[in-house]
This record gives structure tokens, C-alpha cells and sequence, in this order.
């Protein structure tokens, strides 16, 4: 596509236009300059201390940024007296250890190590039970994420053995721990 130098020039003029325009809104009306601020307070003749004026300077630059900022509330928070610390939170203190009290009478008889808990049952859980024809009852038994098919008097996952299996509970044993655990059924 092409365009030809009359329209061109047009274009750039009113580009250049338009810039120009931008910039003259700025300049007028944009927030004034930190140094028209300080020509302002300074241009008036001070009767306040270099302190005053340098914090006045400091909220007017506040205001430049946060013009919803309360400068009455922000001057009474920082006209209030400073509290006094009772102590330093950043220095590292000891604490006071009293000596630990000397019992009167006997010392108390040694107790005696009590026997090692039992440990936790294995996650067997028993989900459901089918009998087919009359024949003898099979179990569905799960361990973690396997599911076991198991019969009255089998073993399986090296470890337990079915004694007893009804429609409501499998009784099995653990080789490991010599224990019997009953698995109500779907529970």
C-alpha cells in the first residue's frame, strides 16, 4: 500500500498536533512540581523553626502522592509522646533460673519401664461377601491398595490367614503379631 507524500505530510502534522496537545495538558494541568512547592512555602516569610518547615515540606509531598491522606490525623499521631520501653526488645536477656526445690523425706522408688504398646492394627478392611449355590463363603479383603478374594482356612499377603468368615464379619489372623482382628463386613 501506498501513500502518497501529500497525505503524508498530513498525517505527521497531525501526529506532531495531537503530541503537542498532550504535552501543553501536562504542563497545566498536571500536579504541581516539587519545586513549585518548595517556592511556595518559601516565598513566605518563616517564623517556624528549619524542624517545622522541613516537616511541612515532607507533608506536602505526602499529599502530592495520597490527596485522601488525613494530614490532621497523621499530625496528631506523630505529636504524641513516644512510650516509654521498659526494656530493649532487640537485646537478648537471660532468664532467671531459680535452683529446683530440694524434696523433703525418702527419694520416690524408680518406676518401672512400662512394656512397649501393642503395635497398631494392619489398614485390612473388609469389603463385601458372596456365597454361591450353597458353596462355602468368599470375602473381599483389602490391604492398601490391593484386593484380596479370600476363602475360610487360606492365607494371603504372606502375612494373615482367614479363620473364620460369615456374612457379617472375617475373622483373620496375623502371623507376625499373633494377633486376631475381626473385620466387620463393608466397614
Amino acid at each position: 500500500m501506498t501513500i502518497n507524500r501529500q497525505s503524508e505530510k498530513w498525517i505527521t502534522a497531525g501526529l506532531g498536533l495531537v503530541a503537542l496537545v498532550l504535552v501543553v495538558n501536562m504542563v497545566f494541568r498536571g500536579k504541581p512540581a516539587p519545586n513549585q512547592i518548595k517556592g511556595a512555602t518559601a516565598a513566605k516569610p518563616s517564623t517556624a523553626s528549619p524542624k517545622k518547615e522541613q516537616s511541612q515540606r515532607a507533608w506536602e509531598e505526602l499529599t502530592r502522592y495520597d490527596p485522601a491522606l488525613s494530614l490532621e490525623e497523621l499530625k496528631s499521631i506523630q505529636e504524641r509522646p513516644e512510650a516509654k520501653l521498659k526494656r530493649n526488645p532487640f537485646e537478648f536477656v537471660a532468664r532467671e533460673t531459680s535452683a529446683a526445690p530440694v524434696p523433703d523425706g525418702p527419694a520416690p522408688a524408680p518406676t518401672t519401664p512400662q512394656p512397649p504398646a501393642a503395635p497398631a492394627p494392619p489398614p485390612l478392611k473388609a469389603v463385601g461377601y458372596t456365597q454361591s449355590g450353597g458353596g462355602p463363603g468368599e470375602a473381599f479383603v483389602t490391604l492398601q491398595d490391593e484386593l484380596y478374594v479370600v476363602h475360610e482356612g487360606e492365607s494371603f499377603a504372606k502375612r494373615f490367614r482367614v479363620n473364620k468368615l460369615s456374612p457379617a464379619a472375617v475373622e483373620v489372623f496375623d502371623e507376625t503379631t499373633q494377633q486376631t482382628i475381626r473385620l466387620p463386613i463393608g466397614g
